[in-house]
């Protein structure tokens, strides 16, 4: 077992205090149980006598160091009894208290048919994000035997979240890794100029969005990619950023800016996560004529929260004799023009405990509560929305009742809409 530095058991602490949810299973865990896990400097047997092993144990004080952007090996053993067992390992990336987040699930495999004294290991990999939050974290893995696997091998699998609660017979194990900063060259894990065959660097020189400005070179000398990752735009969820791109092009009309937002953090530029900024005006490459765009970059209200990469590109393009010519978020071919990528940190969404207006347009009872939660709409109720106070969207719906069972005791946030366009967002507590 790894020794815990004295600054690693004080966010331990913290840590041990959040309210992470617990899985439930119909059967138990005999005969279905985790015997071992090694994951980086975690060796663990556990115990694994029928009729005596907890559905849930607690390792966290156990723990292993990672650093962030690379890849771990990890295997976990344990019998299946009659049906094989699913193994997935859930990670806490971004320390909001939950493993509900893009990208801090990893399907392990599937155990075969064993008793606990010839019990199988499986192997598979975990993939820190390069922007994974720092310090110390949860870690689950979780077991469950999968009936409908018995005789189709390409069931799926058949656990679906951390907390999920209709599982057959297994068990779940929680551990503690700490994550320290990534060791990647610039702009990794994102791609390069690797593709770019030939290239002329057409400077970007100016760059205001989110309450920042940021200036730089153009006088010919500039890298075709530079690294502007310690400048953070600082953004909410759900709100719209007006965004101004100038630079020169060289006397060309068709010169676009693109951003590329990496708002599921699969260190991915994907279709959706990008944004037409338009066309700089024809001008020279000098700062006295350089010419400028604006346009406007919107934060999806399901954009993963943290920091996350930001790219912009400026690309000439054309159909000609040169070929093809594109503004991508990886550069490649004939390239002529230049890349800044930055960081955006993805902050909750600005949730008030009162947004619109000081007539009380729904009652909520009661309040607090240890069961459902009934809403009198004084006005006519479009849908409500629940939040955590990460910002997280929990639940939505339209009935006038809301069952909180599944939640953990705490404090939420339910944003109310009319069909008159309004917008009341309470607080709510659930005890």
């Amino acid at each position: 077992m790894k020794k815990i530095t004295t600054l690693s058991a004080v966010i331990l602490c913290s840590l041990m205090e959040a309210q992470y949810c617990t899985p439930a299973f119909q059967y138990g865990a005999d005969s279905n149980m985790i015997t071992h896990v090694n994951f980086g400097s975690i060796n663990n047997t556990s115990p694994f006598q029928s009729g005596t092993t907890s559905v849930y144990e607690d390792f966290t004080s156990m723990s292993t160091d990672l650093q962030a952007g690379n890849t771990y090996p990890i295997s976990v053993k344990g019998p299946s009894g009659t049906f094989p067992g699913d193994v997935v390992v859930f990670i806490d990336f971004n320390n909001n208290g939950s493993f509900d987040d893009t990208g801090e699930s990893f399907y392990i495999g599937r155990l075969g048919e064993a008793t606990p004294f010839n019990a199988l290991t499986i192997n598979g990999t975990i993939a820190v994000p390069v922007n994974a939050s720092h310090g110390a974290t949860r870690m689950r893995i979780l077991k469950n035997s999968n009936v409908v696997a018995y005789s189709n091998p390409n069931a799926p699998n058949s656990i679906s979240t951390a907390c999920d609660t209709g599982l057959r017979s297994g068990q779940a194990e929680d551990y503690t890794v700490v994550i320290s900063g990534n060791n990647s060259v610039f702009p990794a894990p994102y791609c390069s100029s690797e593709n770019v065959t030939s290239s002329t660097v057409s400077e970007i020189s100016r760059v205001e969005f989110a309450g920042i400005t940021n200036n730089s070179s153009i006088d010919g000398t500039s890298e075709l990619m530079e690294n502007f990752t310690t400048t953070i735009f600082n953004v909410n969820r759900g709100n719209t950023y007006p965004i101004t791109v100038t630079g020169g092009t060289h006397g060309q009309t068709t010169v676009s800016a693109y951003a590329y937002i990496d708002f599921n953090h699969n260190n991915v530029f994907d279709a959706q996560e990008k944004f037409n900024l338009g066309y700089l005006d024809n001008s020279n490459p000098v700062i006295s004529e350089s010419g400028v765009t604006s346009g406007s970059i919107s934060i999806p209200a399901d954009a993963m929260l943290g920091e996350t990469r930001f790219r912009l590109v400026k690309a000439y393009e054309s159909n000609s004799w040169m070929g093809t010519l594109e503004n991508l978020p990886c550069p490649s071919g004939w390239f002529i023009g230049q890349t800044e990528d930055y960081t955006i940190n993805i902050q909750p969404a600005n949730l008030s405990t009162r947004e619109s207006t000081k007539e009380a347009l729904f009652k909520i009872s009661p309040n607090p509560t240890t069961g459902p939660l009934s809403i009198t709409p004084l006005k006519e109720l479009e849908k409500y929305e629940i939040y955590n106070l990460s910002g997280q969207k929990l639940e939505e719906g339209k009935t006038a009742v809301l069952s909180l069972e599944n939640f953990i005791p705490g404090t939420y946030l339910i944003k109310m809409y009319t069909r008159d366009k309004k917008v009341i967002t309470e607080k709510i507590i659930k005890h």
